[in-house]
């Protein structure tokens, strides 16, 4: 069967569009990050650049026993989060989490 010429522009077309848009994982995430903390309790983070949101997080640890992380606001690349906690409970940190 034969196909006709806007059929099968139509069709390439709609490959390109797919092979294009198609954004490796590799390249789904922020790149040229750092972190650091300001006094004591506030994390942050920020990236340069690449493509995604990212967040400040920490990991406390409770004396009683348990652990949960905590989040700062999601942001884009050539942005800062941060986050302070309201408690006083010891934590590790700061850290990278994508959103």
């Amino acid at each position: 069967m034969r196909m006709r010429k806007p059929a099968a522009l139509a069709a390439t077309a709609l490959l390109t569009v797919a092979l294009v848009g198609t954004a490796s994982p590799a390249y789904a995430y922020p790149t040229d990050c750092t972190t650091g903390r300001d006094g004591t309790k506030t994390v942050w983070v920020h990236c340069a650049g690449g493509f995604g949101q990212y967040a400040a997080s920490i990991y406390v640890i409770s004396p009683t026993g348990g652990a949960w992380p905590e989040y700062g606001p999601c942001v884009h690349p050539g942005q800062r989060s941060e986050y302070t906690p309201a408690h006083n409970i010891p934590f590790l940190g700061p850290g990278i989490a994508y959103c």
